[in-house]
């Protein structure tokens, strides 16, 4: 009877784990992570470029809408990029993606802002053998210095997302100065010079209260200009632009026909909002140590009131807290890929480190 009944346990046992299996083997995905390292590139007025981690056997679920709306757009997919388009310019976006046959949930969601469309007239006329604005250098009040240089190849030249050229002014500012040096040719054309900035935000540039550097029909080869920001510049929703433009007359328009087209992205800062500078006139920079980290990641260039949160590579939140005595505990944590994000004061920093 024991034996009968042994028998009938094991049996029981063999029964529940092969069910079990079964189910696993049936829907192996299930166990799926929602998608990761979503990435949003080639951002234009009108369109974006979404990429996620691909998963082999299952498609994705690409899903988008405006900030602070309730309907969505959604497209399936079996790649792992997908360009997003008929976007409205000036406008902040929310986007996030799920694994179809997973049934798990969606990625973190994340946000993207289009930028402002600025008209062209003409993007491939060639430019030789005139001068052309080869450098520009732009010295901000209490900032850094902006300083652009060209090779003269391009009729238009859009910098707009290159984050080493960015032109930040201080609102209410006085005494900013820019400079432009002509290259070109040997035998040198008479050139004129016009830069603007969008100062109101409405995609145009008018020629007197944003202009801030005309150079009419010169051979100079080095114009400068002083020129003052007003209080109100840049109160919109997203990054208005500098236009610098080279042209063998002094009669264009801001869109063209021109011989040549730089476009800046410009970011306009209120005076009480920049960083009390170090001594010598020179910010800490902050850095991490060791990296890839065991036990302990090293802070350097924070004071002691400095916070930290610690995201994974899905970006998810994993933890966060008050830096202590410049290092942050790391036991916790499994071996992997992380993003540190620290807040002193008013200055936020996002670096990467591995944990081993």
């Amino acid at each position: 009877m024991i034996k009968k009944m042994f028998m009938l346990f094991l049996l029981s046992i063999i029964s529940f784990y092969q069910c079990n299996v079964l189910k696993i083997k049936e829907n192996p995905v299930s166990l799926l992570l929602p998608p990761a390292n979503v990435i949003i590139t080639d951002i234009t007025p009108t369109s974006a470029t979404i990429s996620w981690t691909p998963q082999i056997g299952t498609g994705s679920m690409v899903v988008y809408k405006k900030v602070g709306e309730t309907s969505s757009n959604s497209t399936y997919t079996t790649s792992t990029s997908m360009t997003i388009s008929s976007l409205t310019q000036c406008t902040t976006y929310e986007v996030k993606i799920q694994y179809v046959q997973a049934g798990g949930g969606y990625s973190v969601p994340i946000t993207f802002t289009t930028p402002m469309w600025y008209c062209i007239e003409n993007s491939t006329a060639t430019i030789t053998p005139y001068l052309y604005a080869s450098n520009v250098t732009l010295n901000a009040t209490d900032l850094p210095q902006m300083t652009s240089n060209s090779t003269g190849t391009k009729a238009y030249a859009n910098f707009r997302s290159d984050p080493t050229r960015k032109v930040k002014l201080v609102r209410g500012s006085s005494n900013n100065t820019i400079s432009v040096t002509k290259a070109g040719p040997a035998t040198q054309n008479p050139t004129t010079i016009g830069i603007w900035i969008d100062y109101n935000g409405d995609r145009a540039f008018d020629p007197s209260s944003e202009r801030i550097l005309y150079s009419s029909n010169s051979t100079d080869m080095n114009p400068t200009a002083t020129f003052n920001v007003p209080l109100q510049a840049g109160q919109v929703d997203c990054k208005v632009a500098m236009r610098v433009i080279s042209n063998t007359t002094p009669y264009f328009t801001n869109c063209g026909p021109t011989n040549e087209i730089q476009d800046y992205e410009v970011e306009f800062l209120d005076a009480s909002s920049l960083a009390i500078e170090e001594p010598m006139g020179k910010s800490k920079e902050i850095t991490i140590s060791p990296n890839p980290a065991s036990d302990v990641l090293n802070i350097s260039g924070i004071s002691e009131a400095a916070d930290y949160e610690i995201y994974n590579a899905a970006g998810q939140k994993i933890n966060g807290g008050k830096v202590s005595d410049h290092h942050v505990n790391l036991n916790h944590l499994s071996k992997g890929v992380y993003f540190i994000q620290l807040k002193d004061k008013e200055k936020v920093t996002r670096l990467k480190f591995i944990k081993k």
